[in-house]
């Protein structure tokens, strides 16, 4: 086992879900296995840090972008082809949709005419069959996916939502699937002050959104949800807190002020410390449009907040409708901002809610952890990792294969 090798593949480490989780598995896996964590350039502030532990490494595979650009990604299939081929490692295990498919059918091709083959491994972090893309777009990816799982030996799922919709659009088969929640570091630190460094009174009521602003988050919505709560609570003080950064930010700042809000609506930017932020919400709110499983929903449940977010993919997985918070139409700025009033009106739900989702978040696996806890994911995947190398040596011994 300490000389089996495992190849990570993900198109970036930006902040976020799926390269936080990737970086979480490969110190994880370096205790009993080789690493190699392969991903391309991202040079932007936003940047995550890198502290890997000695037997794991990371190498920068520089064309491989999240673009479609047929040249690049081109070079960056021959380059995983080339890395793959020369390592043979036991596992290549892919993240997230452009990575996903040039880097499985790189493993797959190195895997021709040798014995000892890699197995193929894809978490998909989330699919990309709507909210992404436009019509055509979508399509190709449908496409792209569909016929790359059947060189795919395995995809997890982060939620049972995730892995439904994706056996409904033809991506491989139920006994090719296994679900393993996405891991949450919960924080325990205590905030002071927070609302006065942001210029926000006590007295008002605080309604956050933590996402990168990209369409596929639905942070519009949010927006317009704001304009609408102004008429149907004009007795109470409302502020609306916008965390993140991304490509709309000028564009939702400006809607923002188009729509009256704009001493009512603070975008505080991309920021690392999101527990921080969290700590002085009242009401959360994921307004996605497509999400895998919905880390910050899970993360403001931890922190004790009522969460109103858009029934898709894997939220209703992550948010307990009616329990731990309310779950509304994707894209409807009237639905959200009717779910958003009924928690502001009845702070005896808030409250209700807020705990119920503390204990859900919290509540132990069978590995004896939170079971959205980054220890959880990572036992987990450990296990299924030795139980597919187990059935691959035996299937290999018996010459199925």
């Amino acid at each position: 086992m300490p000389d089996e090798l495992v190849i990570h593949i993900i198109t970036r480490l930006e902040p976020g879900g799926s390269a936080q989780n990737v970086i979480d598995s490969a110190v994880y896996q370096a205790r009993n296995r080789k690493v190699l964590l392969a991903a391309g350039p991202h040079t932007g502030k936003e940047q995550l840090s890198l502290d890997l532990p000695e037997n794991a490494q990371y190498l920068e595979v520089k064309d491989l972008v999240r673009e479609i650009s047929p040249l690049k990604d081109l070079r960056a299939f021959l380059e995983l082809l080339k890395i793959i081929s020369a390592l043979s490692p036991a596992i290549v295990h892919t993240h997230a949709a452009k990575a996903g498919i040039l880097g499985r059918w790189a493993a797959w091709l190195a895997n021709l005419g040798k014995k000892k083959r890699s197995i193929i491994i894809h978490t998909p972090h989330g699919h990309v069959f709507y909210g992404y893309f436009g019509p055509v777009k979508t399509f190709i990816f449908k496409l792209a996916e569909r016929f790359t799982g059947r060189v795919t030996d395995r995809f997890i799922a982060l939620t049972e939502g995730e892995r439904r919709e994706s056996l409904e659009r033809g991506l491989g088969s139920a006994a090719d699937w296994i679900v393993i929640h996405s891991g949450v570091r919960f924080d325990d630190r205590h905030y002071e002050h927070v609302r006065r460094d942001l210029g926000i009174a006590e007295a008002e009521t605080v309604i956050a959104v933590v996402a990168r602003l990209e369409p596929v988050k639905g942070v519009e919505y949010f927006i317009r949800a704001a304009a609408e709560l102004r008429k149907r609570c004009p007795d109470r003080k409302l502020r609306y807190l916008v965390v993140g950064g991304g490509a709309l930010g000028a564009g939702l700042a400006d809607l923002a002020d188009e729509l009256g809000l704009k001493e009512s609506v603070l975008f505080a930017g991309f920021q690392r410390d999101v527990y921080r932020y969290l700590s002085a919400a009242d009401i959360y709110v994921q307004p996605s449009l497509n999400e895998g499983m919905g880390r910050t929903a899970l993360e403001a449940q931890y922190m004790r907040l009522p969460v109103v977010a858009s029934r898709v993919c894997g939220l209703p997985d992550a948010v307990e409708d009616g329990v731990t918070g309310l779950l509304v139409p994707p894209g409807n700025p009237g639905a959200l901002a009717a779910a958003v009033e009924r928690l502001i009106r009845d702070e005896a739900l808030r409250r209700r809610m807020g705990e119920a989702g503390r204990l859900r978040v919290l509540e132990k696996d069978n590995t004896g952890h939170a079971r959205f806890s980054a220890e959880s994911m990572n036992i987990q995947l450990e296990n299924f990792y030795n139980k597919i190398l187990t059935e691959e040596r035996a299937a290999a011994g018996g010459g199925t294969r």
